[in-house]
């Protein structure tokens, strides 16, 4: 029986990537990556694990600041805009899928950035984080940034950007109160007129439900904030960025 296709199996096509460089600003990266390197306590030769790794521009950066990086990801499209800038001996990019890590206390640190959590069922979301936790040499720490559930549930069901190359964004969302699953349809419209849909879902978490997670992964909880630098404030920032320890 062939498999049954997931919405993550076109998503992250080379539109999609193109679209997610032109949000994604040089300065934005730096400033991101300057707070990684900070929480995580990273010095050079530290060895990164960041999955999914995207385009890169997180990966790229760290691995410039002397970290040895090895980026992971399923989309052959994000894999080969990584690519374009070249490898180096501290920067490898594989394609594999997240649901199949297999690396045993090989990292000092892994990075999981820009809602890329929570794409699969319940149960498969949380073997995913065991598999990042056990990639995780004992004292390691892991940081992911995500959405903060407590601030979605206000949100409006519909609103538009202007991305930088002129697209326009429109995003149609559904936030299931019950099962924090979040659906929703985005409609780019580039400046020539063409249009393409994309349907995209994930589950989204509260501050409580990380911690819980974390404990069933065998890590540790230890700080949250409500943006890159922001302090945590229930529901008052535009991201819920955790981050743990796995116990020596």
């Amino acid at each position: 029986m062939a498999k049954a296709r997931e919405w993550i199996d076109g998503f992250f096509d080379a539109t999609y990537a193109r679209h997610l460089r032109s949000q994604s600003p040089d300065a934005l990266t730096r400033k991101q990556v300057a707070f990684v390197v900070k929480v995580l306590g990273l010095r050079p030769g530290a060895r990164v694990l960041d999955v999914p790794c995207g385009f890169g521009r997180h990966a790229r950066l760290l691995a410039r600041r002397g970290m040895r990086v090895v980026g992971v990801d399923l989309s052959p499209a994000m894999l080969t805009e990584a690519r374009r800038g070249g490898t180096k001996p501290r920067l490898t990019f594989l394609r594999g899928d997240m649901r199949r890590l297999r690396y045993e206390s090989e990292f000092d640190a892994v990075v999981n950035l820009y809602t890329s959590f929570g794409y699969f069922s319940p149960r498969e979301n949380l073997d995913v984080l065991r598999r990042m936790a056990r990639a995780l040499r004992p004292g390691g720490r892991i940081l992911i940034d995500h959405r903060d559930r407590d601030r979605d549930v206000r949100l409006p069901g519909r609103w538009w950007d202007r991305l930088p190359d002129g697209t326009l964004a429109l995003q149609a969302v559904q936030l299931e109160r019950r099962t924090g699953r979040w659906s929703g349809e985005w409609t780019y419209i580039n400046p020539r007129g063409r249009r393409s849909v994309r349907a995209i879902q994930h589950y989204v978490y509260t501050l409580m439900q990380w911690r819980r997670m974390f404990r069933a992964a065998g890590l540790r909880l230890t700080t949250a904030w409500s943006d890159y630098g922001r302090p945590h404030r229930r529901g008052k920032g535009p991201r819920l960025l955790v981050m743990g320890v796995r116990p020596r």
